[in-house]
């Protein structure tokens, strides 16, 4: 008897080891899409992907997307308050992966990027987006053409606006103020 009890503990130990095994198993490959970058779900909340700067270009390109670059030092108050408040809201976070491909740079950070076929630094590319103050975002077309510089903090009701007439293309026909009117 006591043979055929260890036995049927044994498989079920086996049984709900395979159970848990199988239930991780689908939850990680759902938690990857096609490309094998993690998807912007998690805990049934938006979570931000944020890109280097060659590869957030070049899925922008392929994606035909907005970019969004945000320009941050380790040492700055308000990029840490801008994470906290403005990139973790739900709304902002939703219109970003709709429409925008999203990369940050550091910029005082010595990681290279290629700009233009010229290997260069993070600290040197944020000069040559003339960044002198942080954070600033700095708006781009899927071609990389730069749209405009958003300098400073930026709270969620001032920035929601502002994506939405960048991502649905309202800078090209009108100013920010008559969109902000129309609004």
């Amino acid at each position: 008897m006591k043979i055929f009890s260890a036995k049927r503990d044994q498989i079920m130990i086996l049984t709900i080891f395979l159970i848990l095994i199988f239930f991780f198993g689908i939850r990680s490959y759902f938690k990857t899409n096609q490309q094998g970058r993690e998807v912007v779900e998690e805990n049934n909340l938006l979570a931000l992907n944020w890109l280097s700067y060659n590869e957030g270009l070049a899925l922008a390109e392929k994606e035909n997307k907005y970019v969004l670059i945000d320009f941050y030092t380790d040492w700055c108050g308000y990029c840490k308050k801008m994470d906290k408040n403005t990139y973790s809201n739900e709304e902002v976070k939703k219109i970003l992966s709709k429409k925008f491909v999203i990369i940050r740079v550091n910029a005082e950070s010595d990681n290279k990027v290629i700009e233009n076929g010229e290997e260069i630094t993070e600290r040197e590319l944020a000069k040559l987006y003339q960044v002198s103050g942080y954070p600033t975002t700095w708006f781009l077309e899927s071609n990389h053409s730069r749209v405009a510089p958003l300098p400073g903090y930026v709270t969620t009701e001032q920035f929601i606006p502002v994506l939405n007439y960048i991502g649905e293309g309202w800078y090209k026909s009108i100013s920010f103020k008559e969109y902000s009117e129309k609004i």
